[in-house]
């Protein structure tokens, strides 16, 4: 019970991994840091070849949509 994760944390790591995404699909390798252009992980590694951006993405979208399950319950405090 103590890891259930609030529904703001989770759009907010979705919103996060969005802008991410879009991030390096704007700006291409400068988006991405020295040291994993030095290892071999340009912007089409992270967009094509291992979608790790986009699998962040579908991975908030489907922890949000389990938190939404049975509704939202509003902050009262």
């Amino acid at each position: 019970m103590g890891d259930t994760r609030k529904i703001e944390e989770i759009r907010a790591d979705l919103d996060r991994a969005k802008s991410r995404f879009l991030e390096v699909l704007r700006y291409g390798d400068k988006a991405i840091s020295t040291y994993d252009l030095s290892m071999g992980y340009d912007a089409e590694y992270y967009l094509c070849v291992s979608c790790l951006l986009a699998n962040h993405i579908k991975y908030y979208n489907r922890e949000l949509k389990e938190a939404q399950k049975y509704g939202e319950q509003i902050s009262l405090f």
